[in-house]
């Protein structure tokens, strides 16, 4: 399927030469490919064809935070896994540690069919070179019971309804900041003064009584949801899926103007032990097998040609990726100059 990845792979994995070769890409043995990832972009139902394929194991071990993540990923000086599903809120931060290594296009055959706008993204492209592949994206949105809230919210402030006090869940993420900041009306909520994040902290604060739980997983929330301790939550779209695939009464809005959201890009360890494998991985991702599976799984919008013909017109449409329209009004997450500040103040209202 992926030519000469696979052979390249087959000789990575089993330490052979190519005067070794050929040999059956399937019976290609001991090959373990590791990634901290967001929930749901290694699910079974398309990992295992890549694992079949190429006869290397996926273990990917998940991250409730971009913050768990890049402090898992710098463990170990950066041994410990091949790839990571980076947002953009640390690509920069992975690049400046000296974590990941920069992308060979040509070494992926699909790169061509990633859309022409997320090639070269600021989010991952620094120096002038690319450090990582951009598969995904998507907003974060705002999810309800609606037996509990029969009409569909028009804006986050029915997270401030007394009505709700006690039912809501916002995720445990200092980016989360950046959403307040939006609330408020500013216009760049990554760049934000002393005195805004003052503001910000007395709109969390005014809110703090209400919120039942500070979720860390989609799954978790989904759980809070099912349990009937949450009604409302600032949430991403793979819990919608979850609850709507499950049968839960579920809705989801997006009160325009007011989004943050993430561009995901698979990015790889500079010391991986198992770069060929890391680069057939993205590859198949970018494909329409791997864009698809992705999209069914979480509901995020993909990035590529290849994905937008896997899943047709209409869907393409619904997921905003014939025209991107949705994407250029996201406030997408990036680097935050005085993020420790942040941190800091996310602890306080945490506490």
């Amino acid at each position: 399927m992926w030519g000469r990845l696979i052979s390249a792979l087959v000789i990575a994995c089993l330490g052979f030469t190519a005067v070794g070769l050929p040999m059956p890409v399937a019976h290609a043995a001991g090959c373990t490919l590791t990634a901290i990832v967001w929930e749901g972009y290694t699910d079974p139902s398309f990992t295992k064809t890549f694992e079949a394929e190429t006869g290397c194991t996926v273990k990917a071990t998940y991250a409730g935070s971009s913050d768990e993540m890049f402090a898992k990923f710098r463990a170990g000086g950066g041994r410990t896994y091949d790839l990571i599903s980076a947002s953009g809120d640390i690509t920069e931060r992975l690049y400046k540690a000296g974590l990941v290594r920069p992308i060979d296009t040509s070494k992926l055959q699909n790169y061509s069919a990633v859309f022409e706008s997320f090639q070269g993204g600021k989010w991952n492209t620094f120096d002038g070179k690319p450090y990582g592949v951009t598969f995904a994206w998507g907003p974060n949105v705002l999810v309800y019971n609606t037996k509990a809230v029969k009409t569909a919210p028009a804006s986050w402030d029915i997270l401030y309804d007394p009505a709700y006090a006690g039912k809501i869940a916002l995720p445990d993420n200092p980016m989360t900041i950046a959403d307040v900041a939006l609330w408020l009306g500013k216009s760049d909520p990554y760049n934000l003064t002393e005195a805004d994040l003052a503001e910000v902290k007395d709109k969390l604060l005014e809110l703090r009584p209400s919120i039942r739980k500070f979720w860390t997983t989609a799954g978790e929330l989904a759980n809070l949801f099912q349990s009937g301790e949450v009604v409302l939550a600032h949430a991403w779209p793979l819990t919608y899926t979850q609850l709507h695939d499950a049968g839960f009464p579920i809705g989801s809005v997006s009160p325009k103007g007011k989004l943050t959201g993430w561009t995901d890009s698979w990015m790889i360890s500079k010391k991986s032990p198992n770069p060929d494998a890391a680069y057939a991985w993205i590859d198949f991702i970018l494909s329409g097998e791997g864009q698809k599976g992705i999209m069914d799984v979480t509901g995020y919008s993909g990035a590529t040609t290849l994905g937008v013909a896997a899943v047709g017109p209409e869907r393409a449409h619904q997921l905003f990726m014939d025209d991107l329209s949705l994407h250029s009004q996201i406030n997408m997450w990036q680097s935050v100059k005085n993020y420790d500040r942040w941190v800091q103040l996310w602890n306080e209202i945490r506490s």
